[in-house]
């Protein structure tokens, strides 16, 4: 199976499995400096867009504004599978034609609460407030979509490694083996 085929499975894979390590990814966006979090990958296509909620008055979210192109960052330390995507971001909000069924699938979930907080995320907490105080009813929610342009590709072995450049041209996967 080519380096692709591995990533792709494993992607997928992690659409259905909850503790499949690639649940969790590190995506990147520029600030003032290079900003890298960990999100939670809501749900990956076969054609490797994927997506992820945040609450929308999340620093992300006005980067992503200012500038659509991000990075995605997913490892797998059994199978020692790395994948750093790179695409455009989009972000969904109740303009588009998906938000709703995506807000839907918050509401009928325990993360509900996480797109409710009084204060956006990471402004200082004030002396003294409880937790139950940091929450109202207003949501504050956006999903966000990532269309891949190119993906790098490495998987470590005891003998070799392996390393692919793949970069969509033309909608196809162009592959460009690369030094590990």
């Amino acid at each position: 199976m080519d380096l692709l085929e591995l990533a792709r499975a494993e992607l997928l894979r992690s659409n259905a499995d909850r503790k499949h390590p690639f649940r969790l990814m590190y995506i990147s966006t520029f600030g003032e400096y290079p900003e890298v979090r960990t999100v939670v990958k809501r749900r990956i296509s076969p054609d490797l867009k994927l997506t992820f909620f945040t609450d929308s008055r999340s620093p992300k979210v006005a980067q992503i504004r200012n500038n659509p192109k991000v990075a995605a960052l997913f490892y797998h330390p059994k199978k020692k599978l790395q994948i750093r995507l790179y695409g455009h971001a989009q972000l969904i909000d109740e303009g588009h034609g998906d938000f709703n069924r995506y807000l839907q699938s918050v509401k009928e979930s325990s993360a509900l609460k996480d797109y409710t907080t009084l204060q956006a995320p990471g402004l200082p907490l004030s002396a003294g407030t409880e937790a139950n105080a940091l929450f109202g009813d207003e949501v504050h929610f956006i999903a966000i979509e990532i269309d891949p342009e190119k993906l790098d590709i490495l998987q470590l072995g005891r003998e070799s490694h392996n390393r692919s450049l793949y970069q969509q041209i033309a909608g196809e996967w162009q592959e460009q083996p690369l030094v590990p």
